[in-house]
């Protein structure tokens, strides 16, 4: 028995990508609405009312420590039962790409806001107080001053929160939606198993490919932001300052010629 053949390796890809589009679709629809939400969730959690941050710490600690798989199940399970007792709405003939957009926005928005509200608290107080002084109101010093600030910092969060999204995805088959990893996994069935290997090999290059770009699209972003934001040349400077302390402290080994 042959372990690895490359030829249905390669063949393999024409089979899969033809059903990525829908992992694309839901992993974007689901970004879309999770970004915004959890803006407002890192705004409910920065308030001063006790009880308001009791109740956002103890929704954002529930969903965060539920497994995404277990949340996925009860939305698809159990969200039917309560639209149809309280009202008398059907959803069994639903699009079931419904049920995972709806777990992950849940998922991805408690920790999203998670990292905006740590970013937000990671910009110095003073430059606040400085501009509010300077005759600013306090939503141009959020909107110019603070808010641009804590997105550069929460960038490299929000990046591997996607990247996790999009892992999240390959749950879909286990509620019946054919995407991407559902329809590998109609091909393993079809084919009884004896390419599995090439079949999912093929599936974790496609999605490492897109993490990849998913991570190359916020480093454009960070550094756009970065030469916006003038701290580029600053970086600049600070690399040549390591490079000479590098220079002035590491002297290699020379033998001597005799």
């Amino acid at each position: 028995m042959q372990i690895f053949s490359p030829e249905y390796f390669f063949s393999s890809f024409s089979k899969l990508l033809p059903f990525l589009p829908l992992t694309v679709l839901i992993l974007v629809i689901a970004m879309l609405i999770s970004f915004p939400l959890s803006i407002g969730l890192a705004w409910l959690a920065l308030r001063k009312s006790r009880i308001v941050r009791g109740i956002m710490r103890v929704y954002v600690q529930i969903v965060r420590g539920t497994p995404f798989i277990v949340l996925l199940f009860i939305i698809y399970f159990g969200l039917p039962m309560l639209f149809l007792k309280l009202w008398g709405i059907d959803m069994n003939g639903w699009n079931k790409a419904i049920y995972i957009i709806i777990t992950m926005v849940l998922f991805t928005s408690c920790r999203m806001s998670e990292a905006l509200r740590s970013a937000y608290l990671a910009v110095p107080e003073g430059q606040t107080e400085a501009t509010l002084s300077c005759g600013l109101s306090p939503f141009q010093t959020l909107l110019h001053v603070t808010a641009p600030q804590a997105l550069l910092i929460a960038l490299p969060n929000l990046a591997n929160l996607v990247c996790s999204g999009l892992l999240e995805t390959a749950t879909g088959f286990s509620i019946g939606i054919v995407d991407f990893v559902g329809n590998a996994r109609l091909i393993n069935t079809r084919e009884y198993g004896v390419h599995v290997f090439e079949i999912y090999l093929a599936v974790a290059l496609v999605y490492w490919a897109m993490a990849h770009l998913i991570s190359l699209g916020f480093g454009l972003l960070e550094g756009h932001l970065r030469r916006k934001m003038g701290l580029q040349e600053e970086n600049k400077t600070e690399d040549r300052e390591r490079r000479g302390l590098r220079r002035l402290f590491y002297r290699p080994a020379v033998k001597e010629v005799k």
